[in-house]
Order: C-alpha cells, then structure tokens, then sequence
C-alpha cells in the first residue's frame, strides 16, 4: 500500500511520481486566477490555465496525469494530457492545501482548519470527497493548519504542523485520519507550516513563518521525545520545505528574500542560502516564492505567489547559487 515510501527517494507530496520513477512533463506554479505550467526540461513557458480564485497548493497524483490546484471555490483537477480543466470538486469549499498521500488518496486542507480526503483521484467518473474531519473546532474563515506534512512508520502516520495553533498533528493515515496533539503548544511553533522528517526518521524540520518582517526559523523536532530539540534562523518568511532526494539536506523557501535555505541533517546548520533576487529584478517581477519541490535530479523547484506566476529552478544547492528563473515576461539564468 505504501510503496512509493520504500524506494529511497525522498517522498514529496506535491509531486509524488518523482519518488514512483515516473518522469514529469511539466511543472507548475500559479499565477493571479491560473495555474502557469512550463516545460520541466527547457523550463520555457507553456500555458496558462484559468482556475479559481487565490490559487495555492497544487499536487500531482502518483502516476503524474493530474494536477490539482487549490482555489477559495473549490479544487481544479487538471488533465497533463488536454492540459484543461477536466472537474471542479466545489463541495471541498474554500481550500489551499493539497497533499498526494503514497496510497493515492489527496489530503486538502481546507481553509477554517479541517481536512478532507479525495478518493479515486485519477478517476474523473468516480473521484469523490470523504466526509471533512474539523482539525480545529469551530474554526472560522483562514482558521487553517500547516500546509505540507510528512510520513512515520512507513506511511501509517502523517504528522503536520499546525499554523497558528503553535503545535503538531500526528494523524493516524490507517484509521481514518484521526488525529491526537504531536507536541504541546509553544510560540516557537507559531506560524509552523510546511514540515518533513529525516532519512532515520528521529528529527522534523517545521518551517516558521515569522511574518513579512522577521527573521523566520526551522525548529527541528526530536521525534522520540516531542520536543524542540535546535531553533535554526532562516530569512524572512520562510515556509516552504522540502528535502534533497537521499534526505541529506533539508531546503526551505524564504518568500521576502526570494532565497532558499539549505540545511544540512548531519550538523542541523545552513551550509549555503542561493538567493534569485536578481533575476526577479531583470524580470520587473516580485521575488516572492513559497511552494518548494525536490527534482528527480536533486535540482529545486521553487514556485512564485501572490499572482506573479513564475518558477525558479536552483541547481547543486548546497555548493552554489545556480539558478534559471521562468515567466511569461521571459528567462533568466544565473550560473
């Protein structure tokens, strides 16, 4: 059943079919209202693809033949052979989470903190949405937990972070998503989003955004014990994460620097932070990235919000500050 946790790649569920062996076509971003897609070799811009409104997460399914993209009506689920918007699943309501689970399912996280799993993904026919599990209580509009999650025990856990509620999840993947507190609330844990674990699954790395002002950190969890184990300043807004495919390195995503961090396991300290500020400068565009995905070639995909609908692809990131920057306006490429 969970295969795709075996193949020591690592697992990442924005873009699952990398860790299958499946090759991509494409990659993707969102731009004000679309979804930008861009040849994933020459990184060339290809279409734009209307959707809903505040695009967000999108995730691939593990086979690689949809996309889907989180909108405030709903969730767009987009077919890589038509390119087309082929069903809008508008009972999820407002979302901004998507997250490919290794036995196919989709996890959206929905914007006044719950979740729902979509069932038979790929199936345009079938697909259908699981009855919505309230994380938070009552929660009201943007009343949302963290973003993107991560797996223990070979897939029978899922543990995420919790946003503003200052603490982890651990959800039981085999029981229906039910779900227990993972550590105590603690303000080093506000604004906690996107989270993954180490290859020897002892230490998570929770990605908190600080706000547009402040210096953000990784707060490195000991899996064992509950507990924060090393704060690690980042940059400012820091949010994204993702991991090099043998898990060595940790690369999270700075929204106001348009920089990545790149964290080494062994030592749990930056070893090199590249930075495409200038090439959002030579585009006339804003550098802010959030969303952040490991390539089957160990290179880093970055994706850029707030409607400006471009892609940074940074290579060799722990040693240098090799980049290509992609949009409709143009490319530009640092080496």
């Amino acid at each position: 059943m969970f295969t795709a946790l075996t193949t020591g790649i690592h697992y990442e569920p924005l873009r699952p079919n990398r860790a299958m062996g499946i090759k991509d076509k494409y990659e993707f971003t969102h731009g004000d209202g679309t979804l930008c897609v861009y040849d994933i070799e020459t990184m060339d811009f290809v279409k734009e693809i209307k959707v809903g409104t505040k695009p967000d997460c999108h995730a691939t399914s593990l086979d690689n033949s949809y996309v889907y993209i989180a909108c405030l009506e709903g969730l767009y689920c987009i077919s890589q052979k038509t390119l087309e918007v082929e069903k809008v699943l508008t009972e999820i309501g407002q979302c901004y989470a998507t997250n490919t689970m290794p036995n196919g399912d989709l996890l959206v996280h929905d914007l006044r903190g719950g979740v729902q799993l979509v069932k038979n993904i790929t199936d345009m026919e079938n697909i259908y949405v699981e009855p919505r599990i309230p994380v938070i209580p009552n929660g009201e509009f943007r009343c949302e937990i963290g973003g993107k999650g991560s797996f223990l025990e070979n897939g029978k856990y899922y543990l995420n972070c919790g946003w503003h509620q200052k603490k982890l999840y651990l959800f039981n993947v085999e029981n229906g998503f039910t779900f227990e507190d993972f550590t105590e609330v603690d303000d080093l844990l506000d604004g906690s989003d996107d989270l993954v674990i180490n290859s020897a699954k002892t230490k998570a790395y929770c990605a908190c955004h600080k706000g547009q002002t402040r210096m953000a950190h990784i707060a490195v969890i000991d899996i064992a014990s509950h507990k924060i184990a090393k704060i690690i300043p980042t940059g400012i807004g820091t949010c994204g994460l993702t991991m090099t495919n043998d898990e060595r390195y940790v690369v999270c995503s700075n929204d106001q620097e348009g920089s990545i961090s790149v964290i080494d396991t062994e030592i749990d300290e930056i070893v090199n932070k590249p930075c495409a500020e200038e090439g959002f400068n030579k585009l006339g565009l804003k550098s802010y990235i959030q969303g952040i995905s490991c390539g089957a070639d160990n290179s880093i995909f970055v994706y850029g919000c707030s409607g400006n609908g471009a892609i940074v692809r940074f290579y060799d990131v722990a040693n240098s500050n090799k980049y290509i920057i992609s949009s409709k306006e143009g490319k530009y490429e640092q080496k």
